[in-house]
Parts: C-alpha cells; sequence; structure tokens
C-alpha cells in the first residue's frame, strides 16, 4: 500500500481556495427576480395551475414584495418590512399546496410543508412546532450545499482530475513492482481489451491526461482514498430521528452523528472521476459556508407551508374543545410574528421575514374561529373556489405536463401510441366530477383514480398492445369506470 502526499497538498489548496461569498449569490439569486413581476409569475403559474386566479395573484404580489425589499437601502426601513403571511381557504384538491409549491421552486426558495394536526403544544406528548423552521433549515441546507457546489464545480473538476492523475500515476508505477502489485493490475485488466498497452506513466503530462481521460485512459486502473460516511450501529439507531440523534451526539460532545473514514479502493478512471469529484467538493465547500447560506435562505427567502390549519381550530362554544389544539394556535404565534429559533446545531434563525401560508376547508369552523392574535397574523386571505367538471376537463389538458400527457409517455416506452379522443375527456372530466359529488369531495386528485381505472387493461396487459395505436374514447372510459360508479351510488343506501 502506497500513501500519497499529494491527497495532502490537495487538501492544502482547498482550505486556501478563496471561499464563495454567500452575500454574492443571495445577491445573484435576488437580480434573478428583477425579470418576475407579478404578472409574469402568475403566468409562470398558469401554466401548471388551472384557475385559482386570486390565489395565484396572492402569492405572487408576496413574491414580488421580497425582491422589493431588498431593494431599500435604509436598513432601519428594511428590517420593519415584514411578509404578508397568507390564509387560503377551500376545499381539499383546488391547487392549495401546489401553487405555494410553485411559488417555491420559481426562486428555490426553501420549502417546507407541514400539516398542523402533527403538532402539539408544549407539555403535550407529539412534536413541537418549532421542529417547522428545523426541517425548513434541513431543506435550505440542502439548496445551500447545491448552489456552493455549482459555484465550484470547476475548480473542483480541475482537482478531481488532478486526484485521479496522481492515482494513476502511482498505479501504474507500482504495478512495475512485485507479485502482488502484478497481480492487482492483471485483476484490473479482467474483461478488458487484452495486450493493449498504456503508455508509460512517466512520458504522460497532466495535460495529456485530462485530454484523454474519457478515450485512451478510461479503462486503466487508479488507486485513491475516499472518504465514506459511517454512522456507528445502524440497527441500533433504527427508528430514531436523525436530528434527535445529531443533539445528543453535541450534548455529549461528540459533534455530529456521522463521521469521515478514508477507504482506499481501486477503481477504474471512468469511475474513479465521479468519485473524486465529490470528494473535491467535500473539501472546497466546509460545513461552515453551507450552515452560513442555509441560514440566509431559510431567513431571507423561507417559506412554510402549513395545511389543515383549520383541524387546529375549534369553536368557542364547542363543550369539547381540545385544549392541545388551542395551544398549538398559541405556540405559532411567535414563529409566524417573528422570533429566534435554536437549531439542533446551535445556530439562530430568525422567522421575522419567513413567509407563511396556511390553508384549510373551514367546512365545520370559521376563520373567525381562529384565536384573534392569529387571525391577525394572516392579513392576506383567499377564498380558493371550488372545480367544477369544466375546471377538471382543462386539468386534463392544459398544464405543462398534465396526466393525459405522462400516460401518454408511460405508454411510449412500451411502444404504445396512446390517444384520448375530445369525447373521452369530457368523459373522464364528467365522472370525476360526480364521483366527488356523490363521494368525498376530494378535487383534482380524485383524477388520479379514474384515469387509473381506464388504463388499468394497457398497463398491464401491455405486451399485447405493443406496436399499436390505442385510441381510448368515451365509451371506453365508461367501461372501465362502471364499477366505479355502480359502487359510489350503492354507497348512498348503505348504513
Amino acid at each position: 500500500m502506497f500513501r500519497f502526499s499529494w491527497l495532502r497538498m490537495c487538501s492544502g489548496a482547498a482550505a486556501a481556495a478563496v471561499a464563495p461569498d454567500v452575500q454574492a449569490i443571495t445577491k445573484a439569486q435576488s437580480m434573478q427576480l428583477d425579470d418576475l413581476s407579478p404578472r409574469k409569475i402568475a403566468s409562470i403559474l398558469d401554466a401548471y395551475i388551472v384557475g385559482q386566479a386570486d390565489g395565484k395573484r396572492a402569492v405572487a404580489i408576496s413574491l414580488r414584495n421580497r425582491w422589493r425589499r431588498r431593494q431599500l437601502e435604509d436598513e432601519g426601513l428594511r428590517r420593519d418590512i415584514m411578509p404578508k403571511n397568507i390564509l387560503l381557504v377551500g376545499p381539499t384538491g383546488v391547487g392549495k399546496t401546489e401553487i405555494s409549491r410553485r411559488m417555491a421552486k420559481i426562486t428555490e426558495a426553501p420549502f417546507v410543508k407541514v400539516e398542523a394536526t402533527k403538532y402539539t403544544e408544549v407539555g403535550f406528548k407529539g412534536k413541537d412546532v418549532e421542529s417547522i423552521i428545523e426541517d425548513l433549515y434541513c431543506n435550505a441546507k440542502t439548496k445551500a450545499k447545491r448552489r456552493l457546489e455549482l459555484e465550484r464545480e470547476k475548480e473542483a473538476h480541475e482537482l478531481a482530475l488532478e486526484i485521479v492523475f496522481h492515482g494513476w500515476h502511482s498505479f501504474r508505477t507500482a504495478s512495475s513492482f512485485g507479485p502482488q502489485a502484478r497481480s492487482v493490475d492483471e485483476a484490473g485488466d479482467v474483461g478488458g481489451d487484452e495486450g493493449k498497452t498504456s503508455s508509460s506513466p512517466d512520458t504522460v503530462t497532466f495535460e495529456e491526461f485530462k485530454e484523454k481521460y474519457k478515450t485512451d485512459f478510461k479503462d486503466d486502473m487508479v488507486v485513491m482514498d475516499i472518504t465514506q460516511q459511517q454512522s456507528g450501529n445502524p440497527k441500533a439507531n433504527a427508528g430514531i430521528n436523525s436530528v434527535e440523534m445529531l443533539s445528543v451526539g453535541i450534548i455529549l460532545g461528540l459533534g455530529s452523528e456521522t463521521r469521515g473514514v478514508k477507504t482506499r479502493v481501486t477503481k477504474r478512471v471512468e469511475e474513479a472521476v465521479p468519485l473524486a469529484m465529490q470528494e473535491a467538493l467535500n473539501r472546497l465547500v466546509d460545513e461552515t459556508q453551507i450552515s452560513s447560506l442555509a441560514r440566509t435562505l431559510a431567513e431571507q427567502d423561507g417559506v412554510v407551508f402549513i395545511d389543515e390549519i383549520d383541524k387546529v381550530v375549534t369553536e368557542p362554544s364547542s363543550s369539547n374543545a381540545d385544549v392541545s389544539s388551542t395551544g398549538v394556535q398559541q405556540d405559532l404565534l411567535p414563529l409566524i410574528e417573528g422570533s429566534n429559533v435554536t437549531m439542533k446545531d446551535g445556530s439562530q434563525i430568525s422567522t421575522d421575514n419567513i413567509l407563511f401560508i396556511c390553508s384549510g376547508a373551514f367546512h365545520t369552523v370559521k376563520t373567525s374561529d381562529m384565536i384573534a392574535e392569529l387571525q391577525g397574523r394572516l392579513p392576506v386571505r383567499v377564498e380558493m373556489h371550488a372545480l367544477k367538471e369544466e375546471d377538471i376537463r382543462r386539468i386534463l389538458c392544459e398544464p405543462k405536463f398534465n396526466l393525459l400527457l405522462q400516460q401518454k409517455a408511460l405508454m411510449k416506452t412500451e411502444d404504445i401510441d396512446l390517444e384520448f379522443t375530445p369525447d373521452a375527456i369530457d368523459e373522464l372530466a364528467r365522472v370525476t366530477t360526480r364521483v366527488n359529488a356523490n363521494a368525498q369531495n376530494i378535487g383534482a386528485r380524485r383524477l388520479h383514480t379514474v384515469v387509473e381505472r381506464v388504463m388499468d387493461e394497457y398497463s398491464f396487459n401491455c405486451q399485447d398492445y405493443e406496436g399499436k395505436k390505442v385510441i381510448i374514447d368515451a365509451e371506453v372510459v365508461r367501461k372501465a369506470t362502471e364499477s366505479l360508479m355502480k359502487n359510489i351510488d350503492l354507497a348512498k343506501y348503505i348504513l
């Protein structure tokens, strides 16, 4: 086994490299919003979501207001401008969650969707509402790591090729000494090109290797050290939340629950380059940079979507009011109003500029039944309309990646040319609307059930239709959904 000094040299070079400026990355993101007027944002949402113009308008204005706030030069004024949190009211399946999720995707903002019913008041058994911010921070760290790695990608690729080149050079040199090295060399040639001779390592320069590593040298062998993350005994940690494990490690002074262990591997050049690339990125982008950018992203761009907020609301006159549910509303107040939440790694996240979007059907309670303080912290209220048959039909056809387009693409992989006639689309919308009316109304989500009923025959017996064109008309839809409609009609007479 050989120890290469170039590994230490690469580590030193990575440490000495200039770290990307977190503020520069944040500013670049702000510049991307320059051309996104509220009208433009709404038009982008139109490509994925049918109708609900009021909801799109509200989130578009909120997103643009973030950009406007960043343009203010007066620090005191900027600090006093808070986001206008939103309350979306409407039945399930009308697009409340999708509007918020798509809005976050437009700017690659950290986004987390939670259900209010999963949380309990402090002191009761269950999750604390502050874990919402912990989830948002984890999401922000993932996005921060991706952005920082993208900034250092070219530098990392150059460093990765240096690692592979030195590993290749050392392996070719070592293969000239001793039976053990020769046997390793021969093992690496199994299945390769017999009799093919590689260039002498002493005559190949790094520049030549860079030009030919994808062609002439791709099947040559490389010995390199890679870092593998280990987390103790995985069976012992089964069922334990990773965040909880991290906090226990910090309390015990053990740091993170994972640790890097160097492992020496022998790979072909084309396999070694991606491994070396990740190794280089791990050295160029450290945890401090990731945490710093993640904190900025979470605080300035974070979006928290709290669904089923109506489930923790009870009528004031109700005799069986849930004390814990009312306590959840009370616990949400400091988060939505603005406070500092301490993360498990010790960093603090300010919620002052995090956008909170709450949603609920409010069938059994009214929005006015929420505690007054929470109502005041959700100043923008939008009524989402229930879907009609025409809306269902548009959902089948208009969105960019609509359900019918997805089915056509899936069947195309089986060499089946699938086509839905206009009357089939009308029938799909009619059946979906009727089932929603006679059973529980789940909105557009019902389309998945109906379409899967229609596609069941072709998906299962795909080999019988290979190379053929399958036309689905209204009659095919009626036959496929006949049993579904009977069950729905019968359910009305069953106690």
